[in-house]
């Protein structure tokens, strides 16, 4: 794991709710824009946008592909543009942490992290064998769904607030926090997740591994 000095996002409060955005939403699920996940919309973009009529700061979201292979050639396509991988590519969590990691192999996957220059992150990942849970989740939703989208707030339990009253329910009893950073997912009745994430000061990890079994399992213990 890796220790990065994200640059802070500067959160734009006047944001015209019709810029452009990587993501769709259709019936409750978040889908990419083809047309806005190139190296040149990406690396060019503030990270900030408006998700189920709310303004968000993006700290990360996930683009899925059907085989390492495929996630390495998109991050390829990076690399004239200023784009830095800054995690994998490698099997997650197992390769990613010192420590034993209590998840289970069906909800390992390859996993790379590229950090853009607005310092917002683009997480891809994919299957690791035929038939585990993201194998899974591509052959139910298709290669333009959404996994997850992580806002970044200063307060977790606050914005938990906003978004439960959008009917997002949280996926575990509290938020997951280790010191380096707060983490929660929550997930509408379609079965879009959000993550909610705060950033601790002097700790700019990808992902805190004390936290990952516990975001991992709180997710399928919804399914």
């Amino acid at each position: 794991m890796k220790n990065l000095n994200l640059k802070t996002l500067k959160f734009d409060r006047n944001l015209e709710g019709h810029l452009d955005s990587p993501f769709i939403e259709n019936n409750g699920l978040l889908e990419l824009n083809p047309q806005f996940i190139t190296p040149e919309f990406l690396t060019a973009w503030t990270f900030e946008t408006h998700l189920y009529d709310e303004q968000v700061a993006i700290d990360h979201f996930v683009i899925t592909f059907p085989s390492r292979t495929e996630l390495e050639k998109y991050a390829a396509s990076f690399r004239p543009f200023g784009a830095k991988i800054v995690e994998g590519p490698d099997l997650f969590p197992i390769n990613f942490c010192s420590t034993n990691i209590n998840v289970p192999s069906d909800l390992w996957l390859h996993l790379m992290t590229l950090l853009m220059p607005a310092g917002g992150l683009v997480v891809l990942d994919a299957p690791h064998a035929a038939g585990d849970q993201k194998n899974r989740f591509q052959e139910e939703r298709g290669l333009a769904a959404v996994h997850h989208v992580a806002i970044r707030v200063e307060n977790v339990q606050n914005a938990a607030k906003i978004w439960q009253n959008k009917n997002f329910k949280p996926l575990s009893e509290r938020p997951l926090d280790y010191g380096s950073l707060t983490q929660w997912f929550l997930q509408n009745p379609a079965g879009q997740i959000i993550e909610l994430i705060k950033r601790h000061p002097g700790n700019n990890a990808t992902f805190d591994c004390q936290n990952i079994s516990g975001l991992r399992l709180s997710e399928v213990a919804s399914q």
